[in-house]
């Protein structure tokens, strides 16, 4: 690519009248433009947070390189057109392996994206906010100011919402224009036109009937009121080819004729080997290398930051660029051949991702043909709803409470981790598992308490909403079939990820260990059976032939079969996090909570 192929762009843009500026930002796969130079920072990875700081940084005057492994995929109509379906495809997904704890490669491949924008380029546009217990527990674990006062204007400055139309809204499009943003940068909408099948409105009927309780309707960004509902995308609409586009990190915060940058430089198709330090362990800059190649070139090149060099690569592969660093657990740093600077042992701990199935149901012959209950055209129209505890075990949930909470059970639960090289000690896995298991449990016990003082009424009714969700369960349909996708969303497996050579451009191995711990185990064999109970409900009493699991699972079918279903079927959610924790680091973490 040439450095001017960016700035074309954005004149062609300017042609169209669409936007006036001053300058572009470079985008290049010409390594001569950052060799032995200096920029003020320089940031690994060009994904959402590579593209977000690298904005801001560049719009402010400093100076910034963003080096990104991937390429420019921007025109790529699997990227840009919201329709297409990237999971499963090659272009702009590393799809790495995953392995066991006993090495073996797992029957999965992980989806990671491999181009600029990140995952943002490849990931399902879902939008909906976390629940404001989420975002303040991130401050309980050592993170001063890390909570939903703080954090919640900016997820309203990036968010520019479209509201759904009076055509939209006819059709089952729920908004709450108070929770979203309207004026940022990354779009938020209902698809154009909006084709939701009679399917949905039957899981809406279905739904409450295996989760009662569940709140049906409305908009699902409001996490106070709404549980269950269809909900919006990062998408916009092109009223010139008539098609729903996406709104990726790099749409919004790089090509944006508005967002052009003069002192933002992007190098794509490189990989950042290892981060230069200076005296004092301070970052001066990175040596990097072109990403095509099976092994590195004889030569590798350097940059140099005069303010800072920024990790945005990833959960799957920031991890790995620190400990090419020297920066790292000892052992792992050994295995490789490579030098110890900072003996760092949370590198690469602490991984999570949330394991995934679907279950699928025929639909009988007489409605097969039905486009007004089944549409396999209907994209982004599924029935999403956020289960909580109570709501997935509505008669047995406090045996289920009692378990988790038991320090006994906390305390085993950290040791596993520690064994399986998924935490550095007891006392760090012990922080980690109770801040999730709080989220699962507090409003239980917080309900039994204003039940006691208060005989119930509205305050026990907003404690069960505020309830945090632990499984996503996604109800659409298909050609023939409907279908189910669900996942635990508060998982207490850990799993880790770490480099096996010094080589830059082989892959991490990642060990998931996903559905190790009990509990999410649990979880997974009851969202399995609801599916099932969601197929078998009334509203499907004429429609559903038959659902169907491989292996086979009978009506009758026990929580060992139902798990067993689970993990040969199961694939990773690629919603991760961990590998760098920003938690003290007496507790395994990687940076504190100034990000350092």
């Amino acid at each position: 690519m040439s450095p001017l192929n960016a700035c074309g762009r954005a004149f062609f843009a300017l042609a169209l009248g669409l936007h006036r500026w001053a300058s572009c930002t470079m985008v290049t796969n010409d390594t001569g433009i950052a060799a032995g130079k200096t920029f003020d920072y320089i940031i690994a990875g060009a994904g959402l947070s590579g593209l977000t700081v690298g904005n801001k940084l560049s719009g402010k005057g400093y100076s910034v390189l963003i080096i990104e492994a991937g390429p420019d995929a921007s025109w790529n109509p699997e990227v840009f057109d919201a329709e297409g379906r990237m999971f499963g495809s090659k272009t702009c997904n590393w799809q790495y392996p995953a392995y066991g704890d006993d090495g073996k490669l797992l029957p999965w491949k992980i989806d990671s994206g491999a181009c600029i924008g990140g995952s943002t380029s490849i990931n399902g546009m879902v939008w909906y906010r976390p629940t404001k217990a989420e975002l303040d527990k991130i401050e309980t674990l050592g993170n001063p100011g890390w909570n939903w006062d703080n954090l919640e204007p900016y997820m309203v400055a990036a968010e520019r919402n479209i509201p759904p139309d009076a055509t939209q809204i006819a059709q089952g499009a729920g908004s709450s224009p108070d929770v979203h943003g309207h004026n940022g940068f990354i779009n938020t909408s209902f698809p154009t036109p909006l084709r939701i099948p009679g399917a949905v409105d039957l899981y809406k009927e279905a739904l409450p009937l295996v989760f009662p309780g569940l709140a049906v309707g409305g908009d699902l960004s409001n996490r106070t009121s709404v549980s269950s509902a269809s909900t919006m995308y990062t998408i916009w609409y092109d009223t010139v080819t008539g098609k729903n586009r996406r709104s990726s990190a790099a749409d919004g915060y790089l090509w944006a004729p508005n967002q052009q940058r003069a002192k933002l430089t992007v190098l794509a198709t490189h990989v950042v080997d290892k981060v230069l330090f200076g005296q004092g362990i301070t970052a001066t800059g990175v040596s990097f290398l072109p990403a095509n190649g099976s092994t590195p070139s004889s030569k590798t090149f350097k940059a140099y930051a005069a303010k800072g060099v920024i990790l945005s690569a990833g959960s799957l592969a920031s991890a790995p660029v620190l400990e090419r660093s020297g920066v790292g657990k000892p052992s792992v740093l050994k295995s490789a051949g490579i030098t110890r600077l900072v003996d760092l042992p949370g590198v690469g701990a602490n991984v999570n991702d949330q394991p995934g199935t679907a279950a699928y149901a025929l639909v009988s012959a007489a409605y097969q043909n039905d486009t007004s209950i089944i549409d396999n055209r209907s994209l982004f129209a599924p029935e999403i709803s956020l289960i909580n505890i109570d709501e997935l075990w509505p008669l047995t949930a406090g045996s289920f409470i009692l378990d988790i909470a038991s320090q006994k059970g906390l305390r085993s639960r950290a040791q596993a981790l520690v064994d399986a090289g998924a935490a550095v000690n007891i006392f760090g896995a012990g922080a980690v598992l109770n801040a999730s298991i709080d989220l699962i449990t507090t409003h239980r016990r917080k309900l039994a308490l204003s039940i006691f003082h208060l005989h119930g009424g509205y305050k026990a009714t907003y404690l069960i909403l505020l309830a945090v969700p632990i499984v996503e369960f996604l109800a659409e349909s298909g050609s023939s079939t409907l279908y189910a996708a669900f996942w635990p969303l508060v998982p207490l497996s850990r799993g880790h990820v770490h480099i096996n050579s010094s080589n830059p451009l082989d892959h991490p191995i990642i060990v998931p260990r996903l559905l190790e711990d009990p509990f999410d185990a649990a979880v997974a064999v009851a969202a399995a059976r609801a599916s099932r109970a969601v197929f078998a409900s009334a509203p499907f009493e004429d429609i559903v032939a038959n659902a169907y699991y491989d292996p086979p699972i009978g009506p009758n079918g026990t929580d060992a079969e139902y798990l067993a279903w689970y993990r040969k079927s199961m694939f990773g959610a690629s919603h991760w996090v961990g590998a760098t924790t920003m938690m003290p680091r007496h507790l395994g973490g990687v940076v504190d909570h100034q990000l350092r």
